[in-house]
């Protein structure tokens, strides 16, 4: 039984509110630095738009790991 992870980039808009950006399977080494590098490219470049709210700055990043066992 192998862990399935999840990056979880989330980005607070300019109304307030929170949008979250999901990759599956990141690679094992990757940095905070990197992810932070990417995602304030996103929000330079306007590419998270949610009810017409652009993001405005990093919420948080996260690395979830879940396992599946079958019963």
């Amino acid at each position: 039984m192998a862990a399935k992870k999840n990056l979880q980039m989330v980005f607070l808009l300019e109304d307030g509110k929170k949008a979250s950006y999901n990759l599956a399977e990141p690679k094992d080494d990757i940095s905070r630095a990197a992810v932070e590098g990417v995602m304030n490219d996103m929000i330079a470049k306007n590419v998270i738009l949610k009810n017409a709210s652009a993001a405005s700055r990093i919420e948080g990043i996260y690395v979830k790991a879940t396992d599946t066992v079958e019963l």
